[in-house]
C-alpha cells in the first residue's frame, strides 16, 4: 500500500525545513511519497524541498500555470490530490510540524474509516501567550472535532493534516477552490453527507503554528469567515435577519474583547485579533447572504444527497518540476 502525503506551499521557506525534517523522522515503515505542490512561490521553497530528495520519495508539481491569478489553497490541494498515486492521501502544510508517529497513527485509523483528522497541538511552535494551555484549542484533545460552523453544524477538521482513502476521494471529488479557506469544512461535510465515516484520531498529532502578528491573525480569521457565507449559500441559508443579528452580536463581543482583553488577561492584542477578524468578516459577508436570499438561491441538492457538486471546482495544472 502506497501513502501519498500532499504538501502545498506558497513562499514557505522560513518554516518548510521544520516540516520536512519531521517527515524524514516519521516512524511509519510502509512505502510513501511526498507530493510537494508549489503554488507559484517566489522564494526558495522549491529548492529547499528538492534538497530533501535523497531522504524523501519526493515529487514536485506545479499548481500555478505561470500567468494570471494564483488559485487559493483549495486549488493546491486539488492539484496535489490529482497528482497523488497513493491508496491513502494525507495532508501536511509547510508551516507546521508532524509528530514522529503522526503518519503511522493516521494510516492505522484509515483502516476503519474513510476520512481521518489528527489532534492539533499548539504549545510546541507558539509562545504561551498565544495558546490555550495543554490540549486546548480547536481540534485539541480537550475539544475534539469542532461543530460550531453553520448552517449544518456537522463535525469538521482543519485541512492542514487530514487523511483519506482513495475511495473517499473518488466518491467525494475535488476540493472546492472558490470556498477559499473554508474548503476544509465543506470537504468534511461532503464526506459525511456521502455516507462515509469520519473519525478523530487523538494519537496522531500535528503541531500547529499559529499566526503570530496582529495583522496575520486578523487576515487569516477574516478570510476564513468570508468563506463561511458561501457554505450558507451552498447548504441552505437561515433567514437573513438571524444571520445579521448573530453577526452584530459577535462583532460587539469581539470589540469588547479587543479593548478590554489585553488589560484584564495580560495577553497581547494579537491574541484577540482572530475573534475581531472573524466577527468583522462575518458582518462584511452579510450583503452576499441578503442578495442570495432576494434571488431565492437554492442549496446544492447534489451535495445534500451525497453526490459530487456539479461544475468545475477549480482549474487544474500539474506540470512536474
Amino acid at each position: 500500500m502506497l501513502v501519498s502525503v500532499v504538501l502545498p506551499c506558497f513562499n514557505g521557506a522560513s518554516t518548510l525545513a521544520v516540516m520536512l525534517d519531521s517527515l524524514v523522522a516519521q516512524t511509519y515503515e510502509g512505502e510513501w511519497e511526498l507530493v510537494f505542490v508549489n503554488n507559484g512561490s517566489t522564494d526558495n521553497s522549491v529548492e529547499i524541498a528538492q534538497s530533501y530528495a535523497d531522504r524523501l520519495n519526493l515529487r514536485v508539481v506545479q499548481a500555478y500555470i505561470g500567468h494570471g491569478p494564483r488559485g487559493y489553497v483549495g486549488h493546491s490541494y486539488n492539484v496535489g490530490f490529482r497528482a497523488a498515486k497513493g491508496d491513502l492521501i494525507l495532508v501536511a502544510e509547510s508551516d507546521d510540524e508532524a509528530d514522529p508517529d503522526w503518519m503511522r497513527h493516521m494510516v492505522k485509523a484509515l483502516e476503519t474509516c474513510d476520512l481521518a483528522a489528527p489532534c492539533l497541538e499548539y504549545e510546541r511552535l507558539n509562545p504561551p501567550s498565544m495558546t490555550w494551555g495543554k490540549d486546548g484549542g480547536m481540534q485539541g484533545r480537550a475539544e475534539g472535532l469542532p461543530t460550531y460552523v453553520g448552517p449544518l453544524h456537522l463535525p469538521f477538521a482543519a485541512g492542514n493534516a487530514i487523511g483519506m482513502t482513495r475511495a473517499c476521494y473518488e466518491r467525494v471529488g475535488d476540493p472546492t477552490d472558490w470556498l477559499v479557506a473554508s474548503w476544509d469544512v465543506d470537504y468534511c461535510w461532503r464526506t459525511q453527507l456521502a455516507g462515509m465515516k469520519f473519525n478523530y484520531v487523538p494519537d496522531a498529532v500535528m503541531h500547529y503554528r499559529l499566526r503570530s502578528t496582529y495583522k496575520a491573525r486578523f487576515t487569516q480569521a477574516r478570510n476564513w469567515v468570508r468563506g463561511h457565507v458561501k457554505l450558507h449559500i451552498r447548504y441552505g441559508m437561515r433567514p437573513w435577519w438571524r444571520y445579521l443579528a448573530f453577526s452584530l452580536w459577535r462583532l460587539a463581543r469581539a470589540g469588547v474583547l479587543m479593548v478590554f482583553g489585553p488589560i484584564f488577561t495580560k495577553r497581547p492584542p494579537a491574541y484577540f485579533a482572530f475573534d475581531w477578524g472573524s466577527a468583522l468578516g462575518q458582518v462584511e459577508s452579510f450583503p452576499q447572504v441578503l442578495k442570495a436570499q432576494l434571488e431565492n438561491a437554492k442549496p446544492d441538492e447534489n451535495i445534500l444527497n451525497g453526490r459530487k457538486p456539479e461544475g468545475p471546482q477549480t482549474f487544474i495544472a500539474i506540470p512536474e518540476a
